[in-house]
C-alpha cells in the first residue's frame, strides 16, 4: 500500500458534489476503520462536499469475502459483525453526519433488526427527522447469504437528498434490468452499486453497467477501496468507478493510495407521470415475481 493521500477532482458538471472515499479497510479493525472514515468526512466537509460514499463493509472488512462461511453460524455472524440500532457504528456515523452536515452512504453492512439479519446499505443524513439512518436491504441474496440465514429485503427505495436522488443496488442485482427501470420510474438519477469481493468478473460488471446506464439514462457509481490486514498488506482491491448516464466511464481508479475522488452529482428528476401505466405494470411484475414493494422512503432502520 502506498502512503500519502490524494484528492482527485473528476467533477464534470458544476453541480453539487459527491465524493468516493477510496480508502483502506483493515480486516477486523473496527476502531481504526471508523476513525479513518471520520477523518474523510471531515475533509469532505472542508471541500464543500455534501455526500460521501464509503467503501464496502467498512466497519470490519468484507465479512463474506474474507471470513470462512463454513465456520460462521447465523448467531455467530450476528454477534461478531452485526450492526444493530445501538451499535457503535450507528452512534458514530449519526454524530459525524450531523456534526459536519454531510450525507454518508455506508454499503455492505450486516444489519441486525430483531431476529432478522440483512445485507444492507445505510444512509446517514442530517436531513433525517428522527436522526436514524435510512437503509436499502439487499433483495436478491447469494447462495452463501441464504445458507447463513440472511433475510431478503422487500422494498425498493429512492433517497432524495435535496435536488439529488439515489437508488442502491447490491452485487448481482446489477444484472436485473427491471430494477434499473423501476428506479428510473421512481425518479432516481444516480444508482450506487455496493460491490463485495464475491461479485464475480468486475470487467463484465462494468460493461453491463455501461449498457444499462445508457439504456436507462442513469449515472452509476461503484465506491471502491482496498482491504488490508493489520500489517497493511493489501488482500483485495475494488476499483472506484463512475459511469455517466451516456454509458461512458468517467472514473476508473484502481490505485492503493488513499484518495477522495470528487465527481459531480446528477440532478434528480420528478417521477414521470406519462409512464404511469408502464410503471403500474412493472411494479405489479416485481411484486408478483419478487415480492417487492416500491417507495420513496425508508425501508427500515436497525432495531
Amino acid at each position: 500500500m502506498n502512503s500519502g493521500f490524494e484528492i482527485i477532482n473528476a467533477e464534470e458538471s458544476g453541480n453539487s458534489r459527491v465524493a468516493i472515499a477510496h480508502i483502506p479497510v483493515v480486516l477486523d479493525g473496527l476502531n481504526i476503520n471508523i476513525e479513518k472514515a471520520r477523518r474523510i468526512v471531515f475533509y469532505a466537509n472542508e471541500l464543500n462536499i455534501r455526500t460521501v460514499l464509503l467503501p464496502y463493509s467498512l466497519p470490519y472488512g468484507p465479512v463474506l469475502g474474507f471470513y470462512n462461511p463454513s465456520k460462521l453460524s447465523k448467531q455467530g455472524l450476528k454477534k461478531r459483525f452485526g450492526v444493530s440500532k445501538t451499535h457503535l457504528v450507528q452512534k458514530v456515523f449519526k454524530f459525524v453526519s450531523n456534526t459536519y452536515g454531510v450525507n454518508i452512504f455506508l454499503p455492505g453492512i450486516v444489519e441486525v433488526s430483531g431476529r432478522a439479519m440483512y445485507h444492507s446499505t445505510f444512509l446517514y443524513t442530517p436531513l433525517a427527522e428522527d436522526d436514524n439512518p435510512f437503509s436499502q436491504r439487499k433483495m436478491f441474496l447469494s447462495p452463501i447469504e441464504e445458507r447463513l440465514g440472511f433475510t431478503h429485503g422487500r422494498s425498493l427505495s429512492v433517497f432524495n437528498l435535496g435536488n439529488f436522488s439515489y437508488g442502491v443496488l447490491h452485487d448481482e442485482e446489477i444484472l436485473i434490468p427491471e430494477l434499473f427501470r423501476a428506479y428510473k420510474l421512481l425518479g432516481a438519477s444516480t444508482l450506487i452499486l455496493s460491490a463485495s469481493p464475491l461479485l464475480q468478473n468486475m470487467e463484465k460488471t462494468i460493461e453491463i453497467a455501461k449498457s444499462l446506464s445508457y439504456i436507462f439514462s442513469q449515472k452509476l457509481i461503484i465506491p471502491g477501496g482496498f482491504v488490508t490486514d493489520e500489517e497493511g498488506k493489501t488482500k483485495h482491491m475494488t476499483p472506484s468507478i463512475v459511469v455517466s448516464k451516456e454509458g461512458e466511464i468517467l472514473v476508473k481508479y484502481e490505485q492503493e493510495t488513499p484518495s477522495l475522488i470528487i465527481v459531480g452529482e446528477e440532478p434528480g428528476r420528478a417521477r414521470d407521470e406519462a409512464f404511469e401505466y408502464v410503471k403500474a405494470k412493472l411494479f405489479s411484475y416485481l411484486r408478483d415475481l419478487f415480492k417487492l414493494e416500491l417507495n420513496n422512503g425508508r425501508e427500515g432502520s436497525p432495531g
